[in-house]
């Protein structure tokens, strides 16, 4: 291709042996899913301009918030590689429908950025548990995330407060 200057590995080559991570397959465009699914079964890819074929073997872990079966009937997915996909099937419920496990990833949350930004932040007040755990989180765990860099980024005490958090949990609202 166009200022190559040496051959360099895919991602399904890379993956070989191992596991490969595919985030949102359901907006993959149906020319690429029909690729995709020939490089799944026949297990061999070719590199961007080569005629080598290499064979590569790893377990693939697809995530989608679209509702695939919906886009099979609708013909936007492909059927094939949806069953080809849908061996072991995990449904994750939004945030919002989580409860306390809120709390669970925005502590994990709050100690990989006090590593990153190093402080020593040791928790959340239990006013700032209680908006953590209303919030509806329309944006899932990357609304979280980004709340809890924020909030990591200009707190200066050890524990979050209610008022530490975006304006969100100043309204109270419920979920």
């Amino acid at each position: 291709f166009t200022h190559a200057t040496k051959a360099k590995p895919g991602l399904l080559e890379e993956a070989h042996g191992g596991t490969i991570f595919l985030d949102e397959i359901g907006e993959l465009p149906l020319a690429l899913q029909s690729k995709l699914l020939l490089a799944i079964e026949s297990k061999i890819v070719r590199r961007l301009g080569s005629t080598k074929p290499i064979t590569v073997n790893a377990r693939i872990i697809a995530a989608s918030n679209r509702d695939l079966v919906k886009d099979v009937a609708t013909k936007r997915f492909r059927d094939d590689l949806y069953y080809r996909l849908n061996v072991v099937a995990l449904e994750m419920p939004p945030l919002r429908r989580m409860g306390n496990d809120v709390l669970l990833i925005a502590d994990h949350l709050m100690r990989v950025y006090n590593l990153e930004f190093k402080k020593q932040v040791k928790g959340f007040t239990t006013d700032a548990e209680e908006a953590l755990c209303h919030h509806a989180w329309p944006g899932n765990v990357r609304e979280l995330n980004n709340c809890i860099e924020r909030v990591m980024i200009f707190v200066e005490k050890k524990q979050i407060d209610r008022t530490d958090l975006p304006d969100f949990a100043n309204t109270r609202p419920r979920v």
